[in-house]
Parts: structure tokens; sequence; C-alpha cells
């Protein structure tokens, strides 16, 4: 788990931040607070009103009164529900959790790592800067004494919940609590919970033995399973992007058995239905792993979009990107699909109409601009809408997301960036344990 202290700024611009990230659909509101806007459209720009408006009218003299942090954890480790509460207490404990101090957590889904933003003032509601003082020293205090008490109490309810799953066998069992980041392995009768080298629970193996069951898989859920795993085979490279692709999507974990490059075997946890089944009962490895190439799966995309064009002609590269992240898992940016680490040139044709459209929904959401001022010359001037933050588009408040799914496969370590270039925030990082 990492805090990191993100740097502070005269207009709260890291409102503007997340911001951005709710409307590309890669983060959601978790929780405001503080705000006199519930039930009201606003923009980012009433958000960061409020709390410069918060901030001069108890203390004038703070120059830079933003304090804008970020809490990771490695892979699906803490749902986020989990990292709103320790959020709470990190806040409370860093001298943040007053009644009165505005503010916004916004949960992240943009990496394979959960982690939330927190955006509040250096003021506190008496009127007193909270104390910034070897700030980073304390917060690192602040995050070892929390995970400290939570450890064994996690590990604990991870054990129970486990136990309420449907698993025909003790390693399913093991592999429920892998999935969440845990080491197990048997020991005098024992299976032995092991986390970050230390053990931190144990439980009987005839516990285990007596939850074992024999069952047949729900039929209708297994052709379901089966058909979701046929569709994003055909939408990823290997069996990581694949593994990755259904924890993310759909808080499915994938374990293969055997060696890296040549598993004989693989196991489905299905956790929305709480329950682990043989990956061949729903689809045979063999097939499973018959991934189409980088060319086949680009072309399906650029057919994609000549489809929903033809479909549509007035769509929107916003409207189709909410489609390439539904069907494909990608979008276009500054007129290129995202295509893993690439990016692929859209065709002329299609960029063209997107900009077109683009402009035109610009102007229908500001009829009060006069038609000169889009236009120079008789030459109109293209406004891409994938770059620019509209300033006064609205939103309205949002109620707490659904913070308990979602997860992601791997268990890296903490991703969250320790510089001040934003674009990098949400990069991976890959630490030691």
């Amino acid at each position: 788990m990492i805090a990191t202290i993100l740097p502070s700024s005269t207009t709260f611009h890291a409102v503007d931040y997340n911001e951005r990230k709710v409307s590309e659909g890669v983060a959601e509101l978790l929780e405001i607070k503080g705000f006199d806007l519930i039930d009201q459209q606003y923009t980012p720009d009433d958000l960061k009103q409020q709390l410069l408006n918060y901030t001069y009218q108890y203390n004038e003299r703070i120059k830079k009164p933003q304090f804008h942090l970020a809490i990771s954890c490695r892979g699906d480790e803490y749902s986020y529900e989990q990292l709103l509460d320790i959020a709470h207490q990190y806040l409370k404990e860093m001298g943040y959790g007053e009644e009165g101090q505005p503010l916004l957590i916004y949960a992240h889904h943009d990496t394979d790592n959960h982690h939330i933003h927190i955006v509040t003032s250096r003021v506190a509601p008496d009127g007193h800067k909270i104390d910034d003082h070897h700030e980073r020293v304390h917060s690192q205090e602040v995050i070892n004494r929390i995970m400290g008490e939570n450890q064994e109490q996690r590990a604990s309810e991870s054990v129970k919940k486990a136990l309420e799953y449907r698993f025909s066998t003790v390693n399913q069992f093991k592999a429920i609590l892998e999935s969440s980041g845990y080491e197990c392995y048997d020991k005098d009768d024992n299976l032995c919970i092991k986390r970050d080298g230390h053990v931190i629970e144990t439980l009987p193996l005839a516990t285990i033995q007596q939850h074992c069951q024999t069952f047949e898989p729900d039929e209708k859920r297994r052709k379901q399973l089966r058909a979701i795993l046929l569709k994003y085979r055909d939408m990823t490279a290997n069996k990581e992007e694949l593994r990755s692709m259904m924890k993310k999507k759909f808080g499915i974990d994938l374990i293969f058995h055997g060696s890296k490059d040549k598993p004989y075997g693989y196991t489905i946890i299905d956790h929305q239905n709480k329950t682990v089944l043989k990956g061949g009962e729903v689809l045979k490895l063999k097939v499973l792993l018959q991934f189409q190439s980088k060319t086949e799966r680009l072309h399906r995309m650029d057919e994609f979009i000549d489809a929903m064009l033809e479909d549509n002609p007035d769509l929107t590269t916003r409207e189709l990107n909410r489609m390439l992240r539904r069907q494909f898992g990608t979008h276009i940016s500054k007129g290129r699909i995202a295509y893993g680490d690439d990016f692929i040139d859209l065709k002329e044709y299609q960029l063209r109409t997107l900009k077109a459209n683009d402009l035109q929904a610009w102007m229908n959401a500001h009829p009060e601009l006069e038609h000169q001022s889009t236009q120079k010359h008789g030459h109109a001037h293209s406004i891409e809408t994938t770059q620019q933050q509209q300033p006064d588009s609205h939103h309205r408040i949002r109620k707490p997301a659904n913070i308990q799914g979602g997860s992601h496969d791997q268990n890296r370590e903490w991703e969250v960036g320790h510089n001040s270039r934003y674009n990098d925030i949400d990069d991976e990082r890959q630490l030691k344990r």
C-alpha cells in the first residue's frame, strides 16, 4: 500500500485532472463532502471555486491550499470500499478528518491496480493550516500503522469469504486466496496463509475439506462464460492479456497450471457467483489459446468503426470511444487507435468524418456562439473534443459508485507515480515487495 502526496496548487487543478478522468470513463466520484452542490449540476470550475471560497473564507494566507493524495494497492488486493475506509482513517490521522472539511474522493480504473485520488484543502474548518511539517514521513508512518492493524483482520475476513465459495478441492480453495494476493502452503495438517513474507493466518486442512463439494456447473452460466472467453480471446494477443481483461471487466480470475509457456490446464474463479470451475468444463484449453494475430484484430476493429459510422453518420469520437471500450477495451486518442503500448492511425476518411462530427456536436452544444466565430476567411476550424476539456460541460452529482466489484489480475507492487507530471500519476510501477 502506498499513499503518495501529489503537488500542491494555487487553483486546485487536481479537480480538473480527476474530472477529466471521469469524463473519459476511467474514474468515478466515490464521495463528496462539504460542497453545496447536492442534486445540482456542476462543472469542474464550480468544484474548484467552492474549494477556493472555503479556503480563503477561513485563511487567506495559504498560497498553495490544494492537498492531493493518491492511495494505491497492488492489483485488487483491496476493494474500493476498503480503500475508502483506509482513506477515512488516513485523513483523520493526518488532520483532514474534521467535520466541515471539503472532500472529493475518486476511484480510478485506468490501470491494473486499484487506487483512489483525494482532493481537499490544507485549511481546517477552524481556520488553521493543517500541519505539513515532515508531511511525507508522517504520511508513510500513518499508512504503515493502518496496514499493520488491518493485515490480520483482513486475512481472517478473506478466509471467511473464500469458504463461502463453491469449490471441489483444497487446491481450488488455495486458488481463491492466491487470486487475492496471498501465498498458501500445507504444513502439519494446516494451510498456512502468507502475505509479504509473513504467515498471518492458519487454517486446518480438515476444515477446508469439509467445505469441498461435488457439483454440476450451472449450464446457463457455463455457456455465458464460454461466450465471454471466446469474445475476449479474439480481442487479446495472449493469455496474460486475456487474464487481465477478464479480471478487469468481469472480476473473473483465470489461473493457469504448468509452465508459463506450456500450461496443461486452467481454473476459472467466478467471483460474481462465488464458484470455482475447472476451465476445461467451460472451454478446452487448446481452443482458449487460439489467439488471433495483431493484423486480424486490427482488421476487426477497422471493420467495426466503419460499421458504426455507417449506422450513425453523426457519430462523435466520444460516442465511438464508449463503443470501442466496451467491444475491444481500447479508444481513439488524437486521431489514433490505442493498441496496447502502440497507436494505430485511423484511415483518413474515418478521421475526417469524426472531426466533422465532433465540430458539429461542439457547435450544437454552444448555440450562443455566432457562426462566424468558428470560421475565418471561409475556412472552418476543427475542434477536436478528444483533446479539449469542455469547460462548461455540466455533470450531475453522481451517487457513490458501486465499490464492491472490479478487480485486476496482477499482484504488482503499487503504481502511483512519484513525480509532478499528472499524466504519469497512473502509470504502472514495479517495485520490490
